[in-house]
């Protein structure tokens, strides 16, 4: 059964319009940038989906509501939260955060799933989790998600301090292809290649609304110093 959604007008709006809708992590709010720079940078985001013809969706738990499409207020709530407040949430943690009426916020497995949910299709972040270099074992929570839960992933790959060929071969278990967007070779994070093979280039057909899957690796702009970083195994 699923849980309540809580959707802002804006969001629900489109999908009832059937307009396009890009879901959005909140992890970079509370995780991954000081503030205000974390801030500055999501809303940036929305404004990206904006100005590409859709609509942002944010997604966050906040006091418990599973909650998809933030308020700038909200966004900067999140933002300005002390650190440790904000539980990060991926499948594990939206039940418990839930449950004790905490704040959340969802990494790229747990946006997959809320988005889900909302019956949004597609999401779009900088890098998905991985295999991590020297512990085979530790395997992301996105590249689980990735195989389970029916949302296009949009993004620039794994991060790159991951292990990419590791990686690559657990998306290839979980039965998840990766489209390579004018490119041929997988995204490293900030670099343009890793140097390895996407499943496919470039889809013409928009993918059936019922199937798990799938990654897009979209390459960042040209940076020829962070290509060769990159291949000579720095981070």
């Amino acid at each position: 059964m699923r849980p309540d959604v809580h959707l802002s007008q804006e969001v629900a709006d489109a999908l009832a319009q059937n307009r396009p809708v890009v879901a959005l992590e909140s992890t970079l709010i509370t995780h991954g940038l000081p503030y205000p720079d974390n801030a500055n940078t999501a809303l940036a985001m929305e404004q990206a989906v904006r100005d590409g013809g859709a609509t942002p969706a944010t997604i966050a738990v906040l006091g418990g509501r599973i909650t998809v499409g933030l308020s700038t207020e909200e966004v900067e709530r999140l933002a300005q939260a002390p650190e440790g407040s904000v539980r990060k949430c991926s499948r594990r943690d939206l039940p418990i955060a839930v449950g004790l009426g905490e704040d959340g916020a969802t990494t790229v497995a747990g946006t997959m799933i809320v988005a889900n949910w909302a019956g949004i299709r597609v999401f779009a972040t900088g890098g998905i989790g991985g295999v991590h270099r020297g512990h085979p074992f530790d395997v992301s929570a996105d590249l689980i998600e990735l195989g389970r839960t029916p949302v296009a992933v949009v993004c620039s790959g794994a991060k790159s301090i991951l292990d990419l060929p590791l990686t690559l071969e657990v998306l290839e278990t979980q039965g998840v292809p990766v489209i390579g967007y004018q490119t041929d070779l997988l995204p490293a994070f900030y670099s343009r290649s890793a140097g390895l093979d996407v499943t496919a280039r470039d889809f013409r057909q928009p993918a059936p609304r019922n199937r798990p899957w799938d990654t897009v690796r979209r390459p960042r702009p040209r940076s020829r110093r962070a290509d060769r970083r990159h291949r000579r195994g720095g981070h």
